[in-house]
């Protein structure tokens, strides 16, 4: 592995970030959630975000989209077996509600199904002075910063990595989050 993370500063345009924001728009808002499946629960003091699940069928051209950053990572620094992502989420943390997200993993360890997350994209749809607060963290790691504070910038990394969204203070954090899935890691 060349990198553990790599960050694409201003990968999409504002174009595409606007068609990002408007599609999404047309999709059921839900207060997000922590766990998977049978021990999916709502934490406030963990996670506070809204969330929309963007179909990632329907969307076809944003799925390939971020597949060509995903491609070029993957082939330069993870070297990991991927085939694409299933799942696009769009999330929006507020001011208003100080919205955060604490330490985790974008993996499901115990997850019965013959496939895994494997790279975690992220793509910034806001701009930097929109809102204060929000940055996004690794543990143990050097973090992004400025580097992904650009609209359209988008920050792929391994999905076992542990990381987290810093509260927002004010204003509103918007991003699109995927997931590259591939076979069960081996």
């Amino acid at each position: 592995m060349q990198n553990v993370w790599e960050v694409w500063t201003a990968a999409l345009s504002e174009q595409e970030c606007d068609d990002i924001v408007e599609r999404a728009s047309r999709y059921d808002e839900a207060d997000a959630t922590i766990g998977f499946a049978d021990t999916q629960r709502s934490d406030s003091s963990y996670r506070t975000s809204t969330i929309r699940w963007v179909d990632a069928y329907r969307e076809k051209d944003i799925v390939a989209r971020l597949m060509e950053f995903a491609a070029s990572s993957n082939r330069t620094n993870f070297g990991i077996d991927i085939v694409a992502p299933f799942e696009l989420q769009f999330t929006e943390y507020r001011g208003s509600s100080a919205g955060h997200y604490d330490w985790h993993q974008d993996v499901w360890l115990e997850s019965p199904r013959p496939f895994a997350r494997k790279l975690s994209l992220v793509v910034q749809l806001s701009r930097p002075d929109a809102y204060e607060g929000g940055a996004f963290e690794f543990f143990g790691l050097q973090n992004p910063g400025p580097a992904f504070a650009p609209r359209g910038s988008l920050l792929i990394f391994p999905s076992f990595l542990q990381h987290r969204v810093l509260p927002v203070t004010k204003g509103l954090r918007r991003s699109l989050v995927t997931w590259v899935e591939g076979p069960n890691w081996r």
